[in-house]
């Protein structure tokens, strides 16, 4: 690819609204996680920016700016905007179905193995300095999902943004 071409083709992911909207729902939605992490808990947690699940759900504004934006740029009509409609709703179900349910059972599953392992006389584990056992290995991660509350927000704010984009951007 020429310098020329990748200008181009830089220039023409800059002026693509729908992803542009995406994109920005997205970062959006990660960075107010950490101040709402912090009114809900009274603790600084930056690495909510990075974290999946919790309020709002980044899935939901993603794909919701995204077919947002693209129903002003491509039209209602479009097959394009159905695609987008399908897999909005599929991303949608599955950040507050099918991902949630594996979180719950994330907790059941380390519950147990912390049960089986303190059961066993294991005497790799030992007491941390707060009287709980230190846990050796890794946990599986427990917050994987949404809640319903939390997708119904991310769909909003993607909303709203992917208006934004669809009517303003470039």
């Amino acid at each position: 690819m020429r310098h020329h071409d990748l200008i181009q083709f830089m220039i023409g992911l800059w002026e693509n609204a729908p992803l542009m909207a995406a994109l920005c729902a997205i970062v959006v939605t990660q960075l107010v996680k950490v101040p709402i992490h912090f009114f809900q808990t009274r603790k600084w947690d930056l690495h909510k920016v990075i974290d999946a699940g919790g309020m709002p759900s980044s899935h939901a504004a993603g794909v919701m700016a995204l077919t947002t934006a693209l129903a002003y740029v491509v039209g209602a009509k479009s097959p394009v905007f159905a695609t987008a409609v399908v897999f909005t709703a599929i991303v949608m179900y599955d950040a507050g179905g099918i991902r949630r349910h594996a979180g719950e059972h994330a907790v059941l599953l380390n519950r147990i193995a912390m049960e089986l392992s303190l059961g066993s006389g294991n005497p790799e584990k030992s007491s941390g300095s707060n009287g709980d056992v230190e846990e050796e290995g890794e946990r599986l991660k427990e917050i994987l999902g949404h809640e319903p509350s939390e997708v119904l927000v991310g769909a909003v704010l993607g909303l709203l943004i992917g208006g934004v984009f669809g009517k303003w951007w470039m």
